[in-house]
Parts: structure tokens; sequence; C-alpha cells
């Protein structure tokens, strides 16, 4: 397993997709970069954003909901982990520790990284899945932070699902 972080998040409004783009937190190899795009719907994108941004609500959203009602139940989100992909459709597992016990929760990915966001979970990918899914990407060393994001954009305008089928 390698673990991940969220590089950045693109909220498409529909018909566009939204995509979040996942990296190594640790670089093997600072020339050849990955990055795994995973396309998402844009409620589970805005789900996201809202939890990177730590912007509070009035009223619990439904993945605030769940990270309450493990916490009330004295569990806590040990990891996620994107263990699986079929054509263009990613699996995730939420490794729950409750009572000494680890329960394997099946989940979509986009859920499984809105909760871990919110609890502060460790993200992992599964090996097989980065090497299988993964796109290199090496930002320009003296690049400014402008360009070389919209040079990422650019990237992602120019893949689609289609290129995850293996």
């Amino acid at each position: 397993m390698v673990e991940v972080m969220i590089e950045t998040l693109v909220v498409g409004m529909p018909p566009s997709p939204s995509v979040v783009v996942l990296r190594p937190v640790k670089e093997s190899d600072a020339d050849n970069i990955l990055v795994l795009p995973i396309w998402i719907g844009p409620t589970e994108a805005a789900a996201i954003g809202i939890a990177l941004e730590g912007q509070p609500h009035i009223r619990p959203m439904t993945h605030d909901l769940l990270a309450t009602v493990i916490y009330a139940l004295r569990g806590e989100v040990e990891r996620v982990v994107i263990d699986r992909v079929e054509g263009s459709t990613f699996f995730a597992t939420i490794h729950l520790k409750v009572a000494e016990e680890i329960l394997h929760i099946d989940a979509r990915p986009s859920d499984s990284i809105a909760l871990a966001v919110r609890t502060h979970s460790p993200l992992f990918v599964d090996e097989d899945v980065l090497n299988a899914s993964s796109f290199p990407y090496i930002f320009a060393p003296h690049a400014d932070k402008e360009s070389a994001m919209e040079e990422f954009r650019s990237f992602l305008d120019s893949i689609s699902p289609e290129d995850f089928e293996v």
C-alpha cells in the first residue's frame, strides 16, 4: 500500500465530471511523480472540498454525520484504502476500528475520501491499483505555481475515464 494525499480537486458543474487527484506522500523518484485521477460526482466533490477547506455547516452533512456516529460508538477510522479498480470504476475499503476489532467497510472512493478528510485519517492506494491507473506527471522544477496548475488542469482535460480501462 502507498500512502497518498489529495493533490487537487476539480469540481465540475454538470454535465462536466469532477475529479479528485491523488499523489503518493513519499515520492520514490522525484523525476517521476505519479498522480491518480478518480472521476467522482459533483456532490461528492463538493463534500470533499468543504472538508478540505474546513468550513463548518450549520447542520451536519452526511459525511459529518457518519464521522459523528463512528466517534459516538467509540470507533475510529484507522485508514481508507482504494484497493481495486475495474475498468474505470474504483473501489475502496474503510478500515474502522471499534473495540479493538478492525471492520472492513466497502465504500465508494469519493465517500471514503470525504470521511478520511473529516476524520484526519490516512489514505492509501493499493500498489497494483496505483501502477495500473496512475499517470506520470512532472512539474517543471522552476515553474511558478500558477503555470504549473494551468498545465495540470490541461492534463486533466486531456484524459477521460476510458483511459483507465485495463
